[in-house]
């Protein structure tokens, strides 16, 4: 049996070395020191340094190649929707935009279809959850420290997106928008930040709100590319913003039903 001392060691390792790689201080390429030297610097037994490397390895972080020791993956291989690996990407990444890029490339993909699939879904009690968030990122931008009943500003703001994916009752979907969401709060995190002002952002979240309550998929859409398009302005990401848009998701499944009512 682990001994408590023995599960915070090994707990403080995982956690300085998560800082290391999603902070980018190790880069995918990069070896570790070697295990002796680990278990030098942290002052730990060898099995306490496996055991912690053991949970980067299992999350595609982290491979250890014979002869040469342990290497930094590729960023592509890293199992970024673990809710473990989300939550390392919102505490020790928000200083690099690496990861950020990639969550945009993905709420500009998928979030305007989710948000028409959530027009067409969405009961009152999936309603009232988006609404509570909404009217928590409202009462949070009247307090000079966005802070609102304990919460942040930022913090209303993804509970509102994730409600509207939960709302698509879609299992798929409610599992992507659960994992993601300690990730996704990095972006808008990120977002709030740069942004000069709060108010449009609002404004633009309360129009999504609206369509989704009244059943307009279309205006759903627009809606949330428009709320996408605040934050690639917000964090200088436009141009890839408009690479991405075309064939986001939302489109596809728009430009298949063209096609499709054509050749009826």
């Amino acid at each position: 049996m682990v001994s408590t001392y023995t599960q915070d060691l090994r707990d403080q390792i995982t956690e300085e070395l998560a800082r290391q790689l999603f902070s980018a201080e190790l880069k995918p390429g990069d070896f570790l020191p070697k295990e002796l030297e680990l278990t030098e610097q942290f002052g730990v037994s060898r099995a306490t340094m496996r055991s912690a490397l053991a949970t980067f390895t299992n999350h595609g972080i982290i491979e250890r190649i014979s002869g040469f020791g342990t290497r930094v993956k590729d960023y592509q291989d890293w199992n970024i929707l673990s809710p473990q690996v989300a939550t390392w990407i919102a505490q020790y990444g928000g200083n690099t935009l690496i990861f950020a890029r990639e969550i945009f490339r993905f709420r500009t993909s998928v979030e305007p279809f989710i948000a028409m699939e959530a027009a067409r879904r969405a009961t009152a009690k999936d309603l009232m959850k988006i609404e509570a968030a909404w009217n928590g990122m409202y009462a949070a931008m009247q307090k000079d420290d966005l802070i609102y009943c304990g919460k942040h500003f930022q913090q209303y703001d993804t509970q509102f997106h994730e409600a509207i994916y939960q709302a698509t009752h879609n299992l798929v979907w409610v599992q992507i928008g659960r994992s993601t969401m300690p990730a996704v709060f990095v972006l808008i995190k990120k977002t709030t930040e740069a942004a000069s002002e709060l108010s449009d952002s609002l404004e633009r979240h309360r129009h999504l709100l609206e369509a989704i309550r009244l059943r307009d998929a279309e205006a759903a859409r627009k809606a949330s590319v428009r709320i996408i398009d605040r934050a690639a302005y917000d964090l200088d990401l436009s141009d890839l913003n408009e690479e991405i848009r075309e064939n986001s998701l939302a489109n596809v499944v728009m430009q298949n039903e063209r096609d499709r009512l054509a050749s009826d």
